[in-house]
């Protein structure tokens, strides 16, 4: 789980939003909404333990954990316009890192039918093709994969479905949905608010009034 009490952050001595609280069980979604600006993504940086906030407490877990570190260890994060990938380096390569930075062990076969999910597992695709000439939605599905093969209680994605199709945007919502339904938590930055249509889903709106 996560709670979140009374967080607050500034932003070159503006106060971007103040005393924010919340709580994620297993198994929920919380969407994070609230207009450009307001400091959405901001807030998903804290709890991905990759900005430190003014005052507040994060815990994570069943005991509550404030340790940073252990929060990154058990998330997984996923920035609005990046993907997290080496342009030089092919999928499988990629997949294959970002794997190995955990300490996942896993066969050949199983990064082929993760790609094969998001149909990037074409020969020419997977092996020896530089990820920087994908397309962007591509780009975005590859990224999903390793979000997906990471193992992370915790997912925190902002705008996940950034340049998909809506065949890649289903894909991405049955995982998700899988991922919670195995007692995994997600914290999701979505303007499509078609998206979450059919999903069973807190919202936290940050506004300018939270400062």
């Amino acid at each position: 789980m996560i709670d979140a009490s009374k967080l607050s952050f500034s932003f070159a001595h503006k106060k971007l939003f103040n005393q924010i609280s919340f709580e994620v069980q297993a198994g929920e979604l919380l969407q994070i909404q609230g207009a450009n600006g307001v400091g959405k993504s901001t807030l998903l940086m804290l709890i991905a333990g990759l900005q430190t906030p003014d005052s507040g407490v994060i815990s994570f877990g069943k005991e509550k954990n404030k340790d940073v570190l252990y929060r990154k260890l058990h998330s997984a994060y996923l920035p609005a316009e990046a993907n997290g990938l080496y342009l030089n380096m092919d999928a499988l390569h990629n997949l294959k890192f970002w794997t190995g930075l955990r300490g996942i062990s896993l066969k050949i076969e199983d990064y082929y039918e993760e790609l094969k999910y998001w149909g990037l597992n074409h020969p020419l695709l997977r092996a020896e093709f530089p990820v920087g000439l994908f397309s962007t939605g591509m780009r975005r599905r590859l990224s999903l994969a390793r979000i997906a093969l990471s193992e992370s209680i915790c997912w925190l994605l902002d705008e996940p479905i950034y340049g998909l199709d809506q065949k890649g945007i289903a894909l991405f919502k049955a995982r998700l949905i899988s991922h919670l339904d195995n007692g995994g938590i997600a914290v999701i930055i979505s303007h499509d608010e078609a998206f979450f249509s059919g999903l069973q889903t807190k919202s936290l709106k940050i506004s300018h009034d939270n400062s």
